[in-house]
């Protein structure tokens, strides 16, 4: 993850600019914006953004006020943990409450009270906005924040950016479930993914299902497994494969051979007898091969990152619209992938932390027709109602360098190099794209992100 313009938990990275971790150290510099203020811009991205309408008309300066400003801190409990309701109580009521009660300043500066997030299941996550400045000066935010730190060390909590927490929460993940996380680093999600894994198991028992928590990049499989390690869960396979071509088979174990009855055979006959018991032991001796199916599959792909403009500002000065259209063969590759690997009857989560409709209608809308029916979108309105999001577009415009095209068969004549599965066309905008959820900063104070919930419910053709 990309750091915080001012507050550092040394938390982990993720991918597109950074995702999945949260930070709480505030920049030794004076507060002002990492970059300063007048390099929180960028003209093609705006252009960009308010061509494609993304935004609710009147909220565009809602929006792009937001995403200059820091990203609160956002934790939340492990669910599964024994003594889960027991933290949610005494963070609540021995420090939340204490702070919920006064008004108190730090040289002027009002402090904020924690925000408990209305929409995380139990009301075990939780919003702080702490400066550094206030932490040193006083005594009850310095010991929430060695509280919390603690917390985390041992796993009961888990630093972890608001929207991040989404994509899971939507997986519907039971103990009985075969979990792949396919892009896993750096471990946030798949920690959640385990935790309702062994969500309802008593102490000792362990679940039915497991979670394999894949990732391309080696030694971001390392960060993969630090982070994982803190929930102690037999029920994790962490692996090292490019996502587009994770296994679809694994070797099983040879059936074991049976003595053979030794029959008489004529001496002329001893060769070719030999020769066909030879064989038939070797075929018996092969492994079998052993198709690998889930019930559930997380897609949080690789993407371009705009969403977290608020942890990186760096990207204000290096967006660019060429991030996006690279992306989209990959992502659909991996979704593809992925709708292969679900079981019939599976749940799979696509999601990114980015607004461009390139990487995330486009490849959804496209996954959906190369599947010919075998995938569905699900309608999830009625889950987490008091989460706000914006529904998915049935319409988006692609860009290059130079201009915008509104069809394929358009920027095929200019001859620029855009993939045909980047558009919208009528057979798209007549798939239920409005199923899918784009979820705003100035919505919820947060970052940006989109996540689309499929149901297979055939075998691909």
């Amino acid at each position: 993850m990309g750091r915080g313009q001012k507050r550092s938990w040394g938390g982990g990275g993720g991918r597109g600019g950074g995702r999945g971790g949260n930070s709480w150290q505030q920049d030794k510099r004076p507060k002002k914006d990492y970059l300063g203020r007048d390099d929180l811009h960028n003209a093609a991205f705006e252009e960009y953004y308010k061509a494609q309408e993304i935004v609710p008309e009147g909220e565009w300066a809602a929006f792009l006020a937001t995403l200059r400003r820091p990203l609160p801190v956002t934790f939340r409990i492990n669910g599964s943990g024994k003594f889960a309701d027991h933290l949610r109580d005494k963070l609540k009521h021995d420090f939340f409450a204490k702070l919920s009660g006064e008004e108190l300043t730090v040289d002027g500066e009002p402090v904020t009270a924690p925000r408990q997030l209305p929409w995380y299941p139990h009301g075990y996550a939780w919003q702080l906005e702490f400066s550094r400045n206030q932490l040193r000066k006083l005594p009850l935010l310095a010991a929430i924040h060695d509280f919390v730190k603690h917390a985390n060390d041992a796993g009961s909590i888990s630093r972890q950016e608001a929207v991040s927490m989404v994509p899971p929460l939507f997986l519907d993940v039971q103990p009985q479930h075969r979990v792949l996380d396919m892009c896993a680093a750096p471990g946030s999600k798949t920690f959640q993914l385990l935790e309702a894994l062994h969500a309802g198991s008593r102490p000792g028992q362990t679940p039915a299902g497991l979670v394999v928590a894949n990732d391309a990049d080696f030694m971001r499989c390392n960060l993969l497994t630090h982070q994982t390690k803190r929930v102690c869960s037999p029920c994790l396979m962490v692996t090292n494969h490019d996502a587009s071509r994770f296994p679809t088979h694994l070797a099983g174990v040879p059936p074991q051979q049976q003595p053979q009855q030794q029959q008489q055979q004529p001496q002329d006959a001893g060769v070719v007898g030999a020769e066909a018991g030879a064989t038939a032991a070797a075929a018996a001796a092969k492994p079998q091969r052993v198709e690998v199916r889930f019930d559930r599959i997380l897609a949080d792909v690789p993407c371009s990152g705009d969403g977290t403009l608020r942890k990186s500002p760096d990207i204000w000065r290096r967006w660019n619209i060429s991030g996006g259209n690279g992306l989209h063969s990959m992502q659909l590759r991996i979704a593809m992938h992925g709708a292969k690997l679900l079981e019939v009857g599976g749940r799979m989560v696509y999601s990114t932390c980015t607004f461009n409709p390139v990487e995330d209608e486009a490849v959804v809308a496209e996954l959906l027709l190369r599947c010919g029916g075998a995938l569905e979108l699900v309608d999830v309105a009625d889950c987490l109602p008091e989460l706000r999001r914006m529904p998915g577009k049935t319409h988006w415009k692609v860009r290059d360098r130079n201009r915008f095209y509104d069809s394929w068969e358009e920027a095929r004549e200019v001859g620029f190099k855009l993939e045909a599965s980047m558009f919208s066309s009528p057979e798209k905008a007549a798939l239920p794209l409005h199923r899918c959820m784009r979820f705003l900063p100035h919505h919820g104070d947060t970052g940006g992100f989109f996540v689309a919930v499929l149901r297979k419910v055939a075998e691909l053709p």
